[in-house]
């Protein structure tokens, strides 16, 4: 998106590298105090922008607390850099302030040598201890996530919770599943009511400093969708929760900002996940294909579902996000050609350099490349409706 790109210019290299590992030792330290309204989630720390943000955006700041420990980037500006610079950017400041304010926040002004490098250590295993803890609790989210999959009524089975939710695809997206050739059936889960989490209210315990759930939110149908990896993992669930009585979507209170809440959610990182709509020609899920075919990639179910009823000749995948659409795992042989079902976001700037963004990663693996785009409303659903 043309966002600049932070780097250091002048200071001694020695003591800049000795400074930037000690803050890698702390990442997460430096996370909370210079981006305090963020928080990990998996191995990112995802925050709003303080400099560039603006009341009620969504945080498209990522710091990176595996890999290159530090690094981060905006996917809303473009800007990017390593924790050092994270120091000057945040503040607004030359490499002298950063440098400054950075030797504040370890206290080297008052560490000797052996100080120092007992402080690497000490930093180093908490360091692994914070990310095993990570670890730990990104396993317990993602076994949580596959167990509500799985306790859904499957595609077929006719329960209450499944009709009503083909009422929505039918009258409300325009979309029979039936209809869709070589339908990954096995994506597809059926529930009468689930929480709808970010609305539950919880409390800090004082004794323990742990937050505990005071109350749920409330409770809605929903369909169940598996976000796989390439060998049919379950990595996450996407949920598109339904309004009780009509085929809708379930009516929620707007965010504090006045925007309105999305009825679909994710619960764990996903990088790398997508929900198998169709299996194309071959009629085979990937880990059994051997036969080359087109693959068609989308951001949404809905508009996936539409997209694969009309190209039977292809595979398709709905990645959750247009970010996602770029961290799909298209590299195998049975992927001939990858043709991406765009958006008409024309006037969301940031959106265009999402896809922009995911498109030059998608070339990268040297598939074929195509971008197809509706001629008609905002997207391919709404083609398939005929709006």
């Amino acid at each position: 998106m043309g966002g600049a790109d932070f780097k250091h210019k002048g200071g001694g290299r020695a003591e800049v590298l000795e400074i930037k590992q000690m803050l890698v030792a702390r990442v997460e330290d430096v996370c909370r105090q210079l981006l305090p309204d963020g928080r990990r989630i998996g191995r990112t720390w995802k925050a709003n922008n303080p400099v560039m943000d603006k009341p009620g955006q969504t945080p498209e700041l990522n710091v990176y607390l595996s890999g290159i420990v530090g690094s981060w980037k905006d996917f809303r500006s473009g800007d990017k850099g390593d924790i050092f610079t994270l120091f000057q950017y945040v503040h607004g400041t030359d490499f002298a302030g950063a440098m400054r304010l950075a030797k504040d926040f370890l206290g080297l002004s008052t560490m000797s040598a052996e100080d120092r490098r007992n402080f690497q250590r000490q930093a180093k295993v908490a360091a692994e201890k914070n990310d095993a803890a990570a670890q730990r609790k990104e396993a317990a989210k993602r076994r949580e996530a596959e167990k509500l999959f799985l306790s859904g009524a499957v595609y077929g089975s006719g329960s209450p919770a499944e009709m009503h939710a083909r009422r929505f695809d039918i009258e409300t997206r325009g979309i029979d599943l039936d209809g869709i050739e070589h339908l990954d059936k096995t994506t597809f889960r059926y529930l009468p009511d689930v929480e709808y989490w970010p609305l539950a209210e919880w409390r800090r315990d004082p004794a323990t400093r742990q937050f505990r759930k005071v109350k749920e939110g409330p409770r809605f149908p929903a369909i169940v969708s598996a976000m796989r990896g390439p060998l049919g993992q379950f990595i996450d669930h996407h949920v598109t929760f339904l309004d009780p009585l009509i085929p809708d979507k379930a009516k929620l209170p707007p965010l504090p900002s006045g925007k309105p809440r999305s009825p679909r959610l994710m619960k764990c990182p996903n990088k790398g996940a997508v929900m198998r709509i169709s299996h194309g020609p071959e009629g085979k899920p990937p880990e059994h294909s051997t036969e080359p075919h087109p693959l068609i990639l989308t951001e949404g179910r809905e508009t996936a579902l539409h997209v694969a009823r009309a190209v039977p000749q292809a595979r398709v995948w709905a990645c959750g996000s247009i970010n996602g659409i770029g961290a799909a795992p298209v590299d195998f042989a049975f992927v001939s050609s990858v043709i991406v079902a765009g958006e008409n976001d024309w006037n969301n700037a940031h959106a265009q350099g999402q896809l922009r963004n995911a498109l030059n990663t998608l070339e990268a693996t040297g598939k074929p490349l195509d971008l197809m785009l509706s001629h008609l409303g905002s997207d391919f659903a709404d083609l398939g409706k005929g709006e």
